[in-house]
């Protein structure tokens, strides 16, 4: 999936299919640089919870 496309659903609750078989629920965030204001996670990944990914791990995104 590209970037753009996921970016439409950050904020809301989803259901997203990775590529490896994991399948995470719940808020989904996006962290755009890496600092304070996002708890220094890794820039230009998703997150949802505590699990990061990048837009091209996701197969499948349901929204909620």
């Amino acid at each position: 999936m590209i970037l753009t496309d996921l970016l439409e659903y950050v904020g809301k609750r989803v259901r997203v299919h990775l590529l490896d078989g994991r399948v995470l629920e719940g808020n989904l965030e996006y962290v755009p640089a890496y600092s304070a204001m996002y708890d220094f996670r890794k820039a230009k990944h998703f997150y949802i919870s505590d699990s990061g990914f990048r837009s091209y791990h996701v197969d499948k995104v349901v929204e909620l």
